[in-house]
């Protein structure tokens, strides 16, 4: 369940904390029906800026993007902390910069734009 991106990079949001805008957080709408979006490589550097200033601001939270995102992918959270507030928006920060992430790669890998659909 969720809805899925493709084309130069593939993925699924994060179901329940994730809007389908995220893509255009670091790419431009193509389309006003549906998900096509463009992440052009000259914007390589202002992603990578970014996502420093995304990271840096994810410390409010008492701890650092990477320590979150270990604890995610290994220990997961108890049920209490996964239905507070405070868990749930670092859950939807977090997987903004994960998409950051990939999109930064992915275009210092081609070193061209990046196209991208997704479900609405």
């Amino acid at each position: 369940m969720g809805r899925y991106y493709w084309g130069d990079i593939e993925g699924k949001f994060c179901f329940a904390v994730q809007p389908t805008s995220d893509l255009l957080e670091f790419g431009h709408d193509l389309d006003d029906t549906s998900l096509n979006a463009v992440v052009y490589f000259d914007d390589l550097q202002d992603i990578e800026d970014k996502l420093r200033e995304l990271k840096k601001a994810f410390r409010k939270h008492g701890m650092t993007f990477k320590a979150f995102m270990t604890r995610w992918d290994k220990d997961g959270f108890t049920k209490k902390e996964a239905h507070t507030v405070k868990w749930q928006k670092m859950r939807r920060e977090a997987s903004l910069i994960s998409l950051g992430e990939k999109i930064f790669k992915a275009l210092k890998d081609k070193q061209d734009d990046l196209y991208i659909s997704g479900d609405y």
